[in-house]
């Protein structure tokens, strides 16, 4: 996958603890990341138990930190989707991780 097909924008927030708290919330780990969201085929949504219309697959640069669990916003679209597994893909120009990603509805 090439770097300049990665055409969405996102905001990467993780589950952490808050700074001079005993607290845990969503911080903003990353803005501006550079990334491809696609829908998923049928068979992938069926194989994850969810809907068609609500799992998604995203390609993130290989070096990007994104960890199972982490939130990303769509800058353009304000869609929020959950990270539900990473899968490292060497690619045949550019390695990349293939994310598996749950939009969150009503969010």
């Amino acid at each position: 996958m090439r770097a300049n097909t990665l055409t969405n924008r996102v905001t990467i927030n993780r589950l952490g603890a808050i700074a001079n708290s005993h607290k845990t919330g969503r911080t903003e780990l990353a803005t501006g990341v550079r990334c491809l969201i696609l829908p998923s085929d049928y068979r992938a949504a069926a194989a994850r138990g969810m809907e068609l219309n609500q799992s998604y697959d995203g390609y993130f640069l290989e070096d990007q930190d994104i960890k199972t669990g982490d939130s990303i916003t769509d800058e353009a679209t304000s869609n929020v989707y959950k990270v539900n597994g990473i899968q490292t893909n060497p690619g045949t120009f550019t390695a990349h991780k293939r994310v598996e990603l749950a939009l969150n509805v009503g969010s």
